[in-house]
């Protein structure tokens, strides 16, 4: 689907201005391009990219074309924000389109992106990709962007209304189609009387290869109030709104009254009133269209540009001189669990912590034949079988698939009962409570992985180098490792894999849940012995 995008991305509209892949053209397939830092020393952080309806927060609109919002559960206020104690370094190298950290307000850095170098003024443009906000700043208040951080994708997310499009205007004596300040003006005051809104993302016959476009979609405001449950048929069209063919959602009273007045105040001071004959001949400011297929869906630019400052803001003039790097007391526990775990001159661990050495520590796999003789149902069958239960959403294909043996137990099953960690007067039941009883026991397994791994002192790194030296050596290597927030919920937070592939990234094999994926080496920490 990318490569038919890519083509006709090439061929039929304009070169993409920040691509997702690369296509090296022919009958080569296209490469996506990699978060980090590639071997030219650019650097490239991934956006979001909607495929499916959304319940997202407000950012800022600059027009209807491009409006910035953010999904409910973005990690901008937690893991992407850096406070003291905080290891923070000045950034010496300003190259356009890099990244780097800036301050967003007094000793609060967040991820930015730089957009236009030095001007005559001595200020470098901004945009901060989890805020969408700009700022001018100068180049004495950045700070380098560790690469792990790169790995996150921009927490913004670029929107356009489809099929909202200005009225044709007479700018400067020439005819155009451009977004008024009013008409923007407006329209962000629509958006911030909404806590939620609900994106529905258009149709389009072509897979852009842009990050750069913003995402056609149907916007909708949640009115405050209103329950998740009812969010579908009480949604209301933000284009109706700006249209003017719905009103804005209620108020409250108080706010409403105190709108009540300064309105009465404005036309107070405005003088004779406008008659009603000529607000209905005034012509349309925007034009709604109902359109299916967004690949031809167009960007409008705004009549007119934001001022550019002549002085930065306070915060964006210079680092901060008594920034505090680190915490004594945790760099200190820090330097006594590397000494631990450590020898000075070799990367092998000490003697005394051999219950943590993954060349020691293994995870004994089933073989066919040992799966036959523990889990095989003979009784009441013509030929012997084994049961399993499949994890679907782990299926790669059909020669790739994960299941857990579905155990069958009766009174002269004792002996399989001990061998499986059942209890031995468990009765003979159906397949579907076996199932659950399976499940059941995968849970308790993660609730105690998660209880030992969460106590920081159980978390001991495995570092790539390691893991690279035992695998030259034929090894297997086990380890355990720390997923991400959507698969924590289903399978607790740290599970048993065994690292099949380490470059970059490592391709990891989850022991207990199934399924395969690549992690990043620093989420991977030894094997207890246990």
């Amino acid at each position: 689907m990318i490569s038919v995008g890519i083509r006709l991305t090439d061929q039929v509209f304009p070169g993409p201005e920040e691509p997702i892949a690369v296509f090296p053209g022919g009958t080569e397939n296209p490469k996506q391009i990699l978060d980090g830092i590639d071997k030219e020393g650019v650097a490239h952080i991934k956006r979001i990219i909607l495929n499916r309806t959304a319940n997202v927060e407000f950012l800022r609109a600059e027009s209807p074309s491009r409006i910035w919002v953010r999904l409910q559960n973005h990690i901008t206020d937690t893991t992407l924000t850096f406070r003291e104690p905080f290891p923070l370094k000045s950034k010496l190298e300003i190259r356009k389109d890099g990244y780097a950290l800036a301050p967003i307000d007094e000793r609060v850095y967040r991820r930015c992106r730089i957009i236009e170098t030095e001007n005559e003024n001595g200020l470098i443009q901004i945009f901060f990709i989890d805020d969408a906000t700009t700022a001018w700043v100068k180049s004495e208040c950045l700070a380098i962007m560790d690469e792990h951080y790169m790995f996150y994708p921009w927490q913004a997310i670029q929107i356009s209304m489809f099929g909202v499009y200005p009225s044709v205007v007479d700018h400067s004596g020439k005819l155009e189609q451009l977004w008024s300040i009013q008409t923007c003006n407006k329209l962000s005051q629509i958006l911030r009387a909404f806590p939620i809104l609900r994106v529905q993302v258009a149709l389009s016959t072509v897979v852009f290869n842009d990050y750069a476009k913003p995402i056609p979609v149907k916007l909708f405001g949640i009115p405050p109030g209103v329950e998740e449950r009812e969010y579908h048929y009480r949604a209301m069209s933000i284009s109706q709104i700006l249209e003017g063919g719905l009103p804005m959602p209620a108020e409250p009273e108080e706010e409403a009254k105190d709108d009540v007045d300064s309105d009465e105040e404005e036309v107070l001071e405005t003088g004779p009133s406008v008659r009603k004959e000529e607000v209905d001949n005034k012509p349309p400011e925007i034009v709604c269209m109902d359109l299916y297929d967004a690949a031809f869906h167009e960007i409008f630019d705004v009549a007119e540009r934001d001022q550019i400052p002549t002085e930065p803001l306070d915060i964006h003039c210079e680092f901060p001189k008594d920034w505090k790097e680190s915490d004594d007391a945790e760099e200190e526990e820090k330097k006594e669990k590397e000494e631990e775990l450590y020898s000075k001159d070799s990367l092998t661990v000490k003697l005394e912590h051999a219950d943590w050495d993954p060349r020691l520590n293994k995870i004994e796999m089933m073989t066919v034949k040992e799966l036959g003789e523990k889990f095989r149902f003979s009784e009441d069958d013509k030929e012997p079988r084994i049961m399993l239960a499949v994890e679907g959403r782990c299926t790669k294909s059909p020669y790739e698939w994960y299941a857990r043996p579905i155990v069958k137990t009766g009174k002269n099953k004792r002996e399989e009962n001990v061998a499986w960690g059942t209890d031995s007067d468990l009765r003979e039941v159906d397949e579907t409570d076996w199932m659950l009883y399976g499940n059941d026991q995968l849970t308790s397994v993660a609730e105690q992985l998660d209880t030992f791994y969460s106590n920081t002192k159980n978390r001991k790194p495995l570092r790539t180098v390691e893991i690279q030296a035992m695998m030259q050596e034929k090894r297997d290597v086990f380890a355990v490792c720390a997923v991400n927030e959507e698969k924590a919920n289903y399978t607790g937070e740290w599970q048993r894999v065994l690292i099949v592939n380490c470059d970059q990234f490592a391709e990891v094999r989850f022991l207990d849940s199934g399924g395969r994926d690549m992690v990043l080496t620093s989420s991977l920490y030894r094997i207890h012995e246990q």
